[in-house]
């Protein structure tokens, strides 16, 4: 009895994985996809934004967005930087 159900639960696993695999397959390009999701974020974070403007200055979810708005400009410049050296480096 438990060998049947421990081996219906790995073939239900088994499965899913399969399922998943095939459907990421058919779902287009990992490029695509990723270019996608990269849409989708930035479309969100600008309606978070919009979202935040409205509220008052020192609400604290405005004050946590904004330290998360900083810290995200501030990866982006340092990102830059490292992409700009490495362009150097590698131009020398």
């Amino acid at each position: 009895m438990r060998k049947a159900i421990v081996g219906g639960l790995i073939g239900g696993a088994v499965a899913v994985i399969a399922i998943s695999i095939a459907k990421n397959a058919q779902s287009g390009e990992s490029e695509d996809r990723e270019t996608k999701k990269a849409e989708k974020r930035a479309e969100m974070f600008a309606k978070m934004q919009a979202n935040m403007e409205a509220m008052p200055e020192d609400f604290p979810p405005v004050v946590l967005f904004n330290n998360v708005t900083a810290i995200r400009e501030a990866t982006e410049r340092i990102l830059e930087l490292l992409e700009e050296s490495r362009g150097a480096e590698g131009g020398s």
